[in-house]
Parts: C-alpha cells; sequence; structure tokens
C-alpha cells in the first residue's frame, strides 16, 4: 500500500517542469534556460573526491580519468595542490574552481577504518610507500576501505581545507562514473550559491531507505556544502556514526542518515532528472569510449517519470530485502 501511494503521488504531483533541464551536452556553453546567474561576488568553489586505491590497476583507473574528464583544457579545474597555491597566492584572482583530488585509504592494516584518534590525518604515501608522481592524491591515514569509514575522514579532511582555503562544497565519486565537467560547471554556476548561503546543502541522485525512513544520494556522485561535510565529520562522533549506520555498512545509504541526522533542514537537490555522469564503467577502455563517444549523446539524462526510483525498490521492499 506504502509503494502503491507513494508512486501515485510521485507520478502526479512530483514530476519535474519540462525544459528545466539541458537538452543537450553543447547547451552547457550557453546561459541555463535563459535565467540569470546567481551573481555571487566569486565562483562558487566544489572540491572532487575521486575514490581510488593503491595498486596497478586503480593506477590505470586514474590515469584514465586525468586524460577524460580532468583534461578538457579549462583552467577551472586543477589539481588540489594548484587550487591551495593560488588561494595563498593570489587569493582575490583564482581561476580554479574545481579543485580535484584522488582519495586513497593508505593507513595500512593496523589503522582503524575511520579516523578516530589523534594520529595525523593525512600521509605522504601510500601503505607501501609510493606515492602517484601526479601529486594529485590525498592519502588518508586509515586502513582502506569502503563502507565503515573512508567517506567520513574524506569529509573530515575536507571540513579543513575548505575552512582555510574557502571551498563550498564537497563531492564524492567513484571511480567508474565518468563525469561531465561542462555541465557540472553549469550546475555549479547556476544553482550552487557560495557559502554562509549554502547551508546544509545535500545533492546527487536519490535513492529511497526503507530501514531507515528516508532518502540518500547514490554513492555514484554525491555532494554536501563544506558545513555539512564539517557536521558529519566532526559534530557527530564516531559512536554517532557507529549508531546511525545500517547493520550492514553502505556508504551512500550511510552518509544520507549521518546528513539528515543534523536537527536542521536539508536542502536536497535531486540530479536523478538531470543526471551529469554516466556509471558504471569499470575498465579504463570502456571509460575512455563512454567519454569520447556516449556522453556527448546521453547527458544530460533526463527522465519525465519518476523522481524516486519506486518501480525498481518497492518489490525490494516487499521481499522484505533492500536498505
Amino acid at each position: 500500500m506504502y509503494c502503491a501511494v507513494a508512486l501515485s503521488v510521485v507520478s502526479l504531483a512530483a514530476l519535474p517542469q519540462r525544459g528545466r533541464i539541458l537538452s543537450k551536452l553543447a547547451d552547457s556553453l550557453h546561459a541555463f534556460q535563459g535565467e540569470s546567474p546567481i551573481g555571487a561576488p566569486r565562483p562558487t568553489t566544489f572540491l572532487l573526491g575521486i575514490f581510488s586505491m593503491s595498486g596497478e590497476e586503480k593506477a590505470e583507473k586514474r590515469d584514465a580519468i586525468r586524460k577524460t574528464y580532468l583534461d578538457i583544457g579549462d583552467e577551472r579545474i586543477c589539481k588540489l595542490e594548484e587550487f591551495i597555491r593560488q588561494a595563498e597566492e593570489t587569493p582575490n584572482k583564482r581561476i580554479c574552481q574545481v579543485p580535484y583530488t584522488f582519495v586513497i585509504g593508505a593507513g595500512g592494516k593496523f589503522r582503524p577504518d575511520d579516523h578516530t584518534d589523534s594520529a595525523t590525518l593525512t600521509l605522504d604515501t601510500d601503505q607501501y610507500g609510493d606515492a602517484d608522481i601526479e601529486g594529485d592524491c590525498t592519502y588518508l591515514n586509515i586502513r582502506e576501505n569502503m563502507e565503515t569509514g573512508k567517506s567520513p575522514t574524506f569529509m573530515k579532511f575536507a571540513a579543513l581545507i575548505s575552512k582555510e582555503y574557502g571551498i563550498d562544497y564537497i563531492s564524492k565519486i567513484d571511480d567508474d562514473s565518468v563525469l561531465s565537467p561542462h555541465l557540472l560547471f553549469q550546475f555549479i554556476n547556476d544553482d550552487l550559491p557560495i557559502a554562509p548561503y549554502n547551508r546544509r546543502m545535500y545533492g546527487g541522485a536519490p535513492v529511497p531507505s526503507y530501514m531507515h525512513d528516508s532518502i540518500y544520494a547514490s554513492g555514484q556522485f554525491y555532494f554536501v556544502s563544506a558545513d555539512l561535510a564539517n557536521y558529519v565529520a566532526n559534530v557527530l562522533t564516531p559512536d554517532d556514526r557507529k549508531n546511525l549506520m545500517h547493520s550492514r555498512p553502505t556508504e551512500d545509504c550511510d552518509m544520507g542518515s549521518f546528513v539528515y541526522s543534523n536537527p536542521n533542514p536539508i536542502k536536497l537537490i535531486n540530479l536523478s532528472t538531470g543526471q551529469i555522469w554516466e556509471h558504471p564503467k569499470k575498465s579504463p577502455k570502456d571509460f575512455v569510449n563512454a567519454w569520447e563517444v556516449e556522453i556527448e549523446h546521453t547527458l544530460p539524462r533526463n527522465s519525465y517519470t519518476y523522481t524516486l526510483p519506486f518501480t525498481f525498490f518497492c518489490p525490494i521492499f516487499l521481499s522484505g530485502k533492500g536498505l
């Protein structure tokens, strides 16, 4: 009954407005459907945290990412190291708007999954003593994991540098998600205000959680405002996060629980009807092919049939499964 009602509500009352989403990728070069830019005194800044791991296979995937959506000849996207340099040397003339870093758990098997102690937060190399020659990786001082603490630890790191260098949003993206940087820039400039006018913003493709009676942003790509990153990493204690986690730890669902534990209203930005990434593209070959051939024709993905994917999840929930 719940799912049937939810489907009717979504189909009749919650459909996005037609024409709200760009019709094709090339439109990103123009004003967004005639809307005026926000007009902030400086460009909105958006940290792109690309989750990776140590090892040859993941190094190849990082190379594929560097050769595709990170290499578009646009100075507005840069290594985090370069963004920090600009913030320190020419803070009022920063060009870079989207700093990126590959996020790797580097502490080895004797470190906790979540950074809960007084040990240094980041390291210079991975657990094997290796450092990527490109200089664009952040090595977190935790045991490598995907579900139980890597994301909160990254939020802890990001909240720290956001306060120091003026970053408005923190994002997490999987290394098998192919992002359209052109659409990302347009989305940022048209829809994301700078701090402090962006409090408690949380965005991505929403997924319903039956167990938690809430929704969360899919881990393929999501973002939070810097104040929410600080809330998740520093206001919530490790015990708070543990109590909020699902019985089977699931990174994106648990992050949603962390975010929605905030006692103040959360401003959810739904990207399910204007998806600006393709997922999953597991192999470097598939990743590059998606970049060179697919996304020009498939993004932004715009579905007018649903806002939340109840048609997919309701049968799962009714069978007693799902999150």
